[in-house]
């Protein structure tokens, strides 16, 4: 019985091809470390946003509505 738990709970190896699974294999070109370790040059199309300078270091604010229950959980 411990066996078959400890397989079952067993984290997969995302490092490892044969862990993954099969309809993910087919992309793993496409997260190559090496290609995602440097960044895009800048371009003329890239803007800056001024801010003013009595603009709020932060705001209290949440980034997306939450019912009353997620809050207490988070909280």
């Amino acid at each position: 019985m411990n066996k078959i738990y400890q397989e079952i709970s067993k984290k997969p190896n995302l490092t490892n091809l044969e862990d993954l699974l099969e309809y993910i294999q087919s992309f793993t070109h496409l997260f190559n470390k090496k290609k995602c370790e440097k960044l895009l040059e800048q371009r003329e199309w890239d803007y800056k946003i001024n801010l003013l300078e009595d603009t709020p270091k932060k705001l209290n604010t949440k980034a997306y509505a939450m019912t009353v229950q997620e809050d207490k959980v988070l909280n």
